[in-house]
């Protein structure tokens, strides 16, 4: 497949159709003279090097932040357009990469098919653009081929393009590398309308994630390093617009990240000190580095260090050390060569974002921070390959091999994605007792329902100073559904104090309060659920029953009233506005509003069961069995024949109850098989 020619002198091709005062031409350095590809094999060689290696990807099902990101986002489920494009999701504003989510679910709901597919496609064409701009800029065949080559397959991608909620890292990079493309095109021509194109692509970007901020900083770069533009205050003008765009989006990635409660830089701040902090950031650049040559031992969450001892690592220092030598390395060999200076800015300021200098978020580094950053340290090893090659051929033989190793190795990485359980029990062995690695594991059994072995895990999470709300708000639920309200009413105050302007919170709040009969408590965190969420059906429906708790009648009807219309078939409310009349001892206005609950709804059990309830106790026996007779036929239960039954034993009817007792266990019910085993009869 490899052919061998002569590549053209120049960086830049001049098109046909301009003159040569209209094109400027980017100083390179001399290009390799023999190796090369027919650049329209080129996608079709990444697409199957993709392919290959994240082949697993098609079994991984929705991880982590999927949940929040779709599959409880009504954003998505609602395709709430106005939404997308004006609220914040988990801390972040990035409506471009909600709609193309919103889109997904429109097409295959939680189907993980196409949102796999669709993050492939996007990291195969940022992979073609990372060939053409490096192309573009240095005019190297085999630099821009062993680039990317080595961002299609580079196992640290695996997290931005294997999970599914990571859509925001290959779609801003997507529109940040078009972006730099038409900004080169515009340097070329002096062309407005490429310099439009780019900045519009640079807004979409933006809109794709925070990060692409950047952006500005990354042009100005370019511009000195293969552009040959001296810096100062001319190479800036262009880049105004580039920077007021930044500026506003700053400000939203930053606003987005306090009201969702992940500023971590109070919290980072008061653990460690200014030096330790600087250490920190040392380690987290010399990761990235170290990474890239050695990408093992891949975690999807790489925690601060603890300071059991009073101190962070020694680690940390001579990360300090390996950090100075590096820069001090890029900067020495790059005086001679400024492709070298260009492939070090690049990744500091890609990553700048997000290295821990101001700290967002409980990760001190994350694999997929390192996506667009990548682009530098991968460019320097392109370089390092040219270079050999030009000596020993052989060089291309161990690259290949080399490649095949990083396939297999994101092969591998990929199928960890599979699930939580899968994804963190290596990250489990790496930092045991981890707050947020613990509570991801806690979810996955949540989500499967193993609730014991969640709860477990979960307080784990909180007994190790998580300070989360959802955790808390979980394991307060769960002693909710266990009848502890005391031990609820604590976790759920726990969740107030790490996140208070929680709707979620104050509805849980008064859920608890009503279970323990404090109704006034209940009813004013029922009054704020609904102040935040006025047209909420199940929200006014609780706040009726809690006000029945506190003998406000007319109130609770009110409330009924309200929940049916917003929702005409929420039979609850029309159940609950009959049983408002029942604690007042009205059963003639109960019964009647129950019978016209039967005719508008005859499926609905409850309606039965309550009307059944009603007439035992008035001693109208036959009017209740009546009734529920005409339950079971819609029911699968076989509580309507239990209750027929116990009511015929009550009369001692027993042989009567006992039919009715056996119709009962054939449908599975657990009481009426009691009752029948403790009488000698076990064939049910």
């Amino acid at each position: 497949m490899a052919k061998h020619k002569s590549q053209p002198k120049q960086g830049l091709k001049k098109e046909a159709t301009q003159t040569s005062t209209a094109s400027k031409v980017i100083e390179t350095h001399a290009p390799d003279k023999n190796f090369s590809i027919d650049e329209k094999w080129i996608p079709a060689i990444l697409s199957v090097l993709v392919f290959i290696s994240y082949f697993p990807i098609w079994q991984n099902s929705f991880v982590w932040d999927d949940k929040p990101y779709i599959t409880i986002n009504d954003l998505v489920k609602n395709f709430d357009i106005k939404a997308i494009f004006t609220e914040y999701v988990v801390g972040n504003y990035h409506p471009l990469t909600v709609l193309s989510l919103a889109i997904e679910y429109a097409l295959v709901g939680e189907k993980t098919w196409l949102y796999h597919l669709d993050n492939l496609i996007l990291h195969i064409l940022n992979s073609w653009l990372v060939f053409r701009v490096i192309q573009r800029l240095n005019a190297n065949f085999l630099v821009s081929f062993v680039t990317a080559v080595l961002f299609a397959i580079h196992p640290l991608h695996v997290e931005s393009v294997a999970w599914a909620a990571e859509r925001k890292d290959v779609l801003y990079t997507f529109f940040l590398l078009l972006s730099i493309w038409y900004y080169i095109r515009f340097d070329e021509t002096n062309n407005k309308v490429f310099y439009g194109v780019s900045i519009l692509l640079f807004i979409a970007s933006c809109l794709s994630k925070g990060m692409a901020v950047v952006l500005p900083a990354l042009l100005i770069i370019t511009d000195y390093c293969f552009l040959k533009k001296p810096l100062g205050f001319k190479i800036l003008i262009n880049k105004i617009p580039y920077f007021i765009i930044t500026l506003i989006f700053a400000y939203l990635a930053t606003h987005a990240q306090k009201d969702a409660g992940a500023d971590a830089s109070s919290v980072i701040g008061s653990a460690y000190s200014t030096g330790e902090r600087i250490l920190l950031t040392a380690y987290a650049f010399c990761f990235y580095w170290m990474k890239t040559i050695l990408p093992y031992n891949l975690y999807p969450f790489y925690p601060y260090p603890n300071k059991a001892t009073g101190s962070i690592p020694a680690i940390y220092s001579l990360a300090l050390l390996g950090a100075l030598l590096l820069i001090g390395a890029i900067i020495w060999f790059g005086r001679k060569d400024k492709r070298i200076w260009w492939a070090g800015a690049f990744f500091l300021i890609a990553i700048s974002t997000v290295l821990q200098i101001l700290p967002v978020g409980s990760a001190l580094v994350a694999d997929r921070y390192y996506y667009l950053s990548s682009i530098g340290p991968l460019f320097l090893i392109g370089l390092l390959v040219n270079k050999i090659y030009a000596s020993s051929k052989g060089i291309l033989a161990g690259f290949f091999i080399v490649a095949l190793v990083l396939c297999g190795m994101t092969f591998v990485q990929t199928g960890k994605w599979k699930n939580e359980l899968v994804l963190f029990t290596d990250a489990d062995k790496a930092f045991p007792n981890d707050a947020m690695i613990l509570s991801n594991i806690g979810w996955y059994y949540l989500n499967n329902k193993e609730f014991p072995i969640a709860k477990e895990y979960l307080k784990r999470a909180d007994d190790g100073g998580f300070k989360n709300a959802d955790v808390c708000r979980t394991i307060g639920s769960m002693f909710l559904d266990e009848g502890d309200n005391a031990t609820a009413l604590k976790y759920f105050q726990k969740a107030a104090q790490y996140l208070p302007k929680s709707n979620r919170t104050n509805w849980l709040f008064a859920t608890v309060y009503y279970r323990m009969g404090d109704y006034k408590n209940a009813n004013y965190y029922y009054k704020i659920t609904l102040e935040n969420e006025p047209e909420n059906a199940e929200y006014w429906t609780a706040y009726g029953l809690s006000l029945i708790g506190s003998e406000e009648y007319e109130a609770a009807r009110q409330a009924f009233k309200k929940s049916m219309a917003i929702k005409p078939d929420y039979w609850d409310a029309y159940l609950n506005h009959a049983f408002s009349y029942r604690k007042q001892g009205n059963y003639e206005q109960e019964i009647k509003e129950l019978k016209e609950l039967i005719e508008k709804a005859p499926q609905y059990g409850p309606a039965y069961k309550n009307l059944g309830v009603t007439y035992v106790d008035l001693k109208q026996d036959d009017n209740a069995i009546e009734y529920w007779r005409r339950a079971t036929v819609r029911d699968s239960t076989g509580d309507f024949e239990y209750n027929i039954g116990i009511n015929y034993a009550n009369r001692n009817d027993i042989e009567t109850a006992k039919q009715w007792y056996i119709k009962s266990a054939k449908k599975g019910n657990i009481n009426a098989r009691n009752i029948l085993k403790n009488n000698g009869i076990t064939n049910y």
